[in-house]
């Protein structure tokens, strides 16, 4: 949602940004009035509003289990630019990530 990075990027924090979206009726992605502030910082973090894909950010280190572990570099990860139509344009994305303290791409 374009919103979010826009009020980020105005410099509101993920609070003030939970305070304003459920002040305008703005649910969630499944239908929830009450907006949590760790799900807005993911989204803020979410490579695939840009129009990316990181794949391999789990893995399935013994698939007699199939329970997925974050991974955490014990398998290489893949970045495909432009796998889909972004929501949010690149410099826009680049731009709350600079703010979020974190370097270069995922």
């Amino acid at each position: 949602m374009r919103t979010i990075f826009d009020l980020y990027i105005q410099g509101n924090g993920v609070r003030k940004i939970k305070k304003y979206l459920e002040s305008h009726g703005i649910k969630t992605v499944t239908g929830k009035t009450e907006w949590s502030t760790s799900t807005i910082d993911r989204m803020l973090s979410n490579e695939k509003y840009a129009g990316d894909v990181l794949m391999q950010k789990t893995y399935t280190p013994d698939f007699l289990t199939g329970k997925k572990e974050k991974n955490r570099g014990q398998v290489e990860r893949y970045l495909v630019e432009n796998a889909h139509e972004p929501i949010i344009d690149r410099a826009m994305f680049d731009r709350v990530q600079e703010m979020k303290g974190h370097t270069g791409r995922k």
